[in-house]
């Protein structure tokens, strides 16, 4: 778009929505504020829209804020591809499409959830485009601790629940079909060079710290931070203090 050459950073301050193509899918995504690029991956069922404003705000006055809807959810569609056939990996194909879209050569990249699983497939995919990754209340797929293997075997009953409940949106659908199908990370956390902030909170009842303190260990340059009493939405019950962790992070 031009705002952005050369890892030179953006000085226009943009509040706006935008769309970048994939094959024959339209991502959309919104981009806010003005600086290094932050790519904000969202979790299951979980859209642009369900970030509080105060995080974006805060965030902007600092950073290029970039907020894509994944695939079925919010402004995105599917395209031709079905609900079932979604992977993590295409997920990270999109928000690659959104960086491209921009011009970007080097990103910040903060994923929650679901989120975390496609920011890891996007650095290990992209190795020279990730300056600094946070994976937020997340996991590295089924060969995680028992409590993250509590959560991936409720995939598959939340999948049915998709197919006979027509409320649950494809995109909905089509991130739990993905999490199911997704093989894991974790013969790979190793090849995550960049520094990584781990975010979980000690209260979290998807994401057991267990899944945190396996994560550092394997992440080469992990530093964790375990939140007394954090829940797996705690940047919805604390949101500046959560824009406050990741603004310490990025901006060291």
């Amino acid at each position: 778009m031009g705002y952005y050459d050369n890892n030179t950073f953006l000085r226009t301050m943009l509040d706006e929505i935008r769309y970048a193509r994939l094959d024959d899918a339209r991502i959309a995504y919104r981009i806010v504020g003005c600086g290094m690029p932050l790519v904000i991956v969202s979790g299951l069922g979980d859209s642009m829209k369900d970030w509080k404003e105060v995080i974006i705000r805060i965030l902007a006055k600092e950073f290029c804020v970039i907020l894509p809807d994944n695939r079925g959810l919010g402004l995105t569609g599917m395209g031709s591809l079905s609900p079932q056939m979604m992977t993590i990996a295409r997920y990270a194909e999109d928000v690659h499409a959104v960086v491209e879209a921009e011009g970007f050569s080097e990103i910040f990249l903060l994923g929650h959830s679901m989120g975390g699983m496609i920011a890891q497939e996007f650095t290990l995919m992209y190795p020279e485009m990730v300056k600094k990754l946070m994976l937020f209340a997340t996991d590295y797929g089924p060969e995680s601790s028992y409590r993250a293997h509590l959560m991936n075997r409720c995939v598959i009953p939340l999948q049915a629940l998709c197919v006979i409940a027509p409320w649950h949106t494809k995109g909905f659908r089509a991130g739990a079909c993905a999490i199911a199908a997704w093989p894991g990370s974790g013969d790979r956390l190793g090849d995550i060079v960049c520094p990584t902030f781990l975010l979980f909170g000690d209260a979290d009842f998807l994401m057991h710290p267990d899944v945190a303190y396996e994560m550092q260990r394997m992440i080469p340059q992990a530093e964790l931070k375990l939140v007394p009493g954090g829940t797996h939405r705690m940047h919805d019950l604390y949101p500046a203090e959560f824009a406050k962790t990741v603004l310490e992070f990025f901006g060291t």
